[in-house]
Protein backbone atom coordinates (compact mmCIF):
# COMPACT_ATOMS: atom_id res chain seq x y z
CA UNK A 1 0.00 0.00 0.00
CA UNK A 2 1.45 3.19 -0.93
CA UNK A 3 2.37 5.95 1.93
CA UNK A 4 0.34 8.88 2.10
CA UNK A 5 1.86 11.96 4.41
CA UNK A 6 0.00 14.60 5.74
CA UNK A 7 -0.24 17.88 3.59
CA UNK A 8 -3.90 18.36 2.47
CA UNK A 9 -5.64 20.02 -0.72
CA UNK A 10 -5.84 23.55 1.32
CA UNK A 11 -2.55 23.34 2.56
CA UNK A 12 -1.72 23.05 -1.20
CA UNK A 13 -4.00 25.55 -2.56
CA UNK A 14 -2.83 27.96 0.19
CA UNK A 15 1.31 27.19 -1.03
CA UNK A 16 0.36 27.59 -4.92
CA UNK A 17 -1.04 31.60 -3.47
CA UNK A 18 1.72 32.10 -1.60
CA UNK A 19 4.35 31.34 -5.02
CA UNK A 20 2.38 34.05 -6.53
CA UNK A 21 2.18 36.85 -3.63
CA UNK A 22 5.51 36.21 -2.64
CA UNK A 23 7.46 37.13 -6.11
CA UNK A 24 6.27 38.56 -9.39
CA UNK A 25 9.17 36.32 -11.16
CA UNK A 26 7.54 33.59 -13.76
CA UNK A 27 10.16 31.15 -13.51
CA UNK A 28 9.90 31.04 -9.99
CA UNK A 29 6.64 31.16 -9.52
CA UNK A 30 5.82 27.89 -11.42
CA UNK A 31 9.09 26.15 -10.12
CA UNK A 32 8.06 26.97 -6.84
CA UNK A 33 4.55 25.57 -7.59
CA UNK A 34 5.90 22.66 -9.25
CA UNK A 35 7.59 21.57 -6.36
CA UNK A 36 4.78 21.93 -4.53
CA UNK A 37 3.06 19.98 -6.60
CA UNK A 38 5.30 16.90 -6.45
CA UNK A 39 5.12 16.40 -2.67
CA UNK A 40 1.22 16.58 -3.23
CA UNK A 41 1.25 13.75 -5.61
CA UNK A 42 2.56 11.96 -2.68
CA UNK A 43 -0.85 12.32 -0.54
CA UNK A 44 -2.16 10.38 -3.48
CA UNK A 45 -4.06 13.37 -4.85
CA UNK A 46 -5.97 14.12 -7.12
CA UNK A 47 -7.77 10.87 -6.70
CA UNK A 48 -8.83 11.24 -3.36
CA UNK A 49 -10.11 15.13 -3.65
CA UNK A 50 -13.62 15.19 -3.16
CA UNK A 51 -13.64 17.83 -6.18
CA UNK A 52 -12.30 14.71 -8.88
CA UNK A 53 -14.73 12.79 -10.53
CA UNK A 54 -15.08 8.93 -11.21
CA UNK A 55 -15.81 9.88 -15.24
CA UNK A 56 -13.18 10.95 -18.12
CA UNK A 57 -13.60 14.94 -17.95
CA UNK A 58 -11.88 18.29 -16.50
CA UNK A 59 -12.83 18.88 -13.02
CA UNK A 60 -11.86 22.65 -11.13
CA UNK A 61 -9.98 22.68 -7.89
CA UNK A 62 -9.75 26.28 -7.13
CA UNK A 63 -9.87 29.04 -9.32
CA UNK A 64 -8.41 32.30 -7.83
CA UNK A 65 -9.56 35.67 -9.00
CA UNK A 66 -6.76 37.93 -7.04
CA UNK A 67 -3.61 36.65 -7.82
CA UNK A 68 -1.86 34.79 -10.96
CA UNK A 69 0.81 35.56 -13.46
CA UNK A 70 0.50 38.45 -15.33
CA UNK A 71 -2.97 38.94 -13.63
CA UNK A 72 -4.83 37.66 -11.21
CA UNK A 73 -7.10 34.04 -12.02
CA UNK A 74 -4.68 30.95 -11.41
CA UNK A 75 -6.79 27.36 -11.62
CA UNK A 76 -6.07 24.11 -10.55
CA UNK A 77 -7.62 21.87 -12.54
CA UNK A 78 -7.55 18.17 -12.66
CA UNK A 79 -8.08 15.79 -15.55
CA UNK A 80 -9.12 12.10 -16.07
CA UNK A 81 -8.14 10.82 -19.64
CA UNK A 82 -9.36 7.80 -21.03
CA UNK A 83 -6.44 5.84 -22.76
CA UNK A 84 -5.72 7.42 -26.48
CA UNK A 85 -5.75 4.31 -28.07
CA UNK A 86 -3.47 5.51 -30.73
CA UNK A 87 -0.86 8.26 -31.18
CA UNK A 88 -2.68 11.29 -32.65
CA UNK A 89 -0.33 14.09 -34.22
CA UNK A 90 0.81 16.85 -32.12
CA UNK A 91 -0.50 19.85 -30.81
CA UNK A 92 1.40 22.95 -30.56
CA UNK A 93 0.39 25.58 -28.37
CA UNK A 94 1.57 28.56 -25.90
CA UNK A 95 -0.08 30.23 -23.28
CA UNK A 96 0.25 33.37 -24.13
CA UNK A 97 1.80 35.80 -21.24
CA UNK A 98 0.47 32.90 -18.73
CA UNK A 99 2.66 29.73 -17.56
CA UNK A 100 1.28 26.30 -17.06
CA UNK A 101 2.41 23.68 -14.72
CA UNK A 102 1.86 19.78 -16.06
CA UNK A 103 1.73 17.23 -13.25
CA UNK A 104 0.93 13.29 -13.99
CA UNK A 105 -0.37 11.60 -10.64
CA UNK A 106 -1.15 8.24 -12.98
CA UNK A 107 -0.44 7.16 -16.57
CA UNK A 108 2.14 9.12 -18.72
CA UNK A 109 1.90 12.74 -20.33
CA UNK A 110 4.73 13.14 -23.44
CA UNK A 111 5.60 16.59 -23.39
CA UNK A 112 7.46 18.08 -26.29
CA UNK A 113 9.18 21.29 -26.37
CA UNK A 114 9.43 23.73 -29.70
CA UNK A 115 11.35 26.35 -31.03
CA UNK A 116 11.62 28.61 -33.69
CA UNK A 117 14.65 27.80 -36.49
CA UNK A 118 16.08 30.35 -38.33
CA UNK A 119 18.71 30.27 -41.19
CA UNK A 120 21.46 32.80 -41.94
CA UNK A 121 19.34 33.65 -44.85
CA UNK A 122 17.08 36.35 -43.89
CA UNK A 123 14.63 35.91 -46.78
CA UNK A 124 14.10 31.97 -45.42
CA UNK A 125 10.92 31.70 -42.84
CA UNK A 126 12.04 30.20 -40.00
CA UNK A 127 10.88 26.82 -38.84
CA UNK A 128 9.08 25.07 -36.01
CA UNK A 129 11.00 22.04 -34.68
CA UNK A 130 11.18 20.07 -31.57
CA UNK A 131 13.73 20.76 -28.94
CA UNK A 132 13.16 18.41 -25.96
CA UNK A 133 10.60 15.49 -25.36
CA UNK A 134 10.05 14.50 -22.02
CA UNK A 135 7.50 11.60 -20.76
CA UNK A 136 6.31 12.25 -17.25
CA UNK A 137 5.20 9.52 -15.56
CA UNK A 138 3.26 9.26 -12.04
CA UNK A 139 4.82 11.85 -9.91
CA UNK A 140 6.46 13.89 -11.65
CA UNK A 141 5.98 18.09 -12.96
CA UNK A 142 7.26 20.43 -15.50
CA UNK A 143 6.14 23.87 -15.89
CA UNK A 144 6.28 25.92 -19.36
CA UNK A 145 7.21 29.54 -18.80
CA UNK A 146 5.40 32.44 -20.89
CA UNK A 147 5.39 32.57 -24.62
CA UNK A 148 7.47 28.71 -24.87
CA UNK A 149 5.64 26.73 -27.14
CA UNK A 150 4.92 22.70 -26.26
CA UNK A 151 2.43 20.35 -26.73
CA UNK A 152 1.12 17.11 -25.13
CA UNK A 153 0.39 13.53 -25.39
CA UNK A 154 -1.43 11.34 -23.32
CA UNK A 155 -0.76 7.57 -23.00
CA UNK A 156 -2.26 5.53 -25.81
CA UNK A 157 -2.76 2.41 -23.36
CA UNK A 158 -3.99 3.29 -20.26
CA UNK A 159 -5.85 6.02 -18.46
CA UNK A 160 -4.12 9.54 -17.30
CA UNK A 161 -4.54 11.58 -14.60
CA UNK A 162 -2.88 14.50 -14.76
CA UNK A 163 -3.14 18.08 -12.81
CA UNK A 164 -3.02 21.45 -14.71
CA UNK A 165 -1.89 24.51 -13.24
CA UNK A 166 -2.63 28.04 -15.20
CA UNK A 167 -1.87 31.40 -13.91
CA UNK A 168 -4.37 32.67 -15.70
CA UNK A 169 -7.74 31.50 -16.43
CA UNK A 170 -6.91 30.40 -20.24
CA UNK A 171 -10.66 31.48 -21.23
CA UNK A 172 -9.51 35.11 -20.84
CA UNK A 173 -6.37 35.02 -22.83
CA UNK A 174 -5.01 35.10 -26.27
CA UNK A 175 -2.54 32.93 -27.40
CA UNK A 176 -1.27 30.45 -30.43
CA UNK A 177 -1.87 27.65 -31.56
CA UNK A 178 0.88 25.81 -34.11
CA UNK A 179 1.04 24.14 -37.38
CA UNK A 180 4.88 22.14 -37.97
CA UNK A 181 4.04 21.18 -41.54
CA UNK A 182 3.59 24.99 -42.32
CA UNK A 183 5.54 26.04 -39.66
CA UNK A 184 2.65 28.89 -39.23
CA UNK A 185 0.16 29.75 -36.36
CA UNK A 186 -2.94 30.96 -35.64
CA UNK A 187 -4.44 33.04 -32.74
CA UNK A 188 -7.49 31.71 -30.43
CA UNK A 189 -8.86 31.93 -26.62
CA UNK A 190 -9.55 28.55 -25.24
CA UNK A 191 -13.47 27.74 -25.21
CA UNK A 192 -13.42 29.83 -28.62
CA UNK A 193 -13.30 29.55 -32.57
CA UNK A 194 -10.15 30.34 -34.46
CA UNK A 195 -9.37 33.75 -35.20
CA UNK A 196 -9.51 33.99 -39.15
CA UNK A 197 -5.92 35.00 -40.92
Amino acid sequence: MAQTIAYTEQQFIDEVRKAFSSSEDARMQAQVIADHLREMFKTGWPANSEKFGAEPGTYLVHSDPDLGHPHGGFQILTYRRAPLGSESPPQPHDHGPCFVVYGVASGSNLQTRYAWKYSDDSTVAPTLEATQMVRQTPGDAAFFLPGEIHSTQGSVDEETIYVRITSEDLEQVWRHRYNLAASTSRAFISGQTWIKS
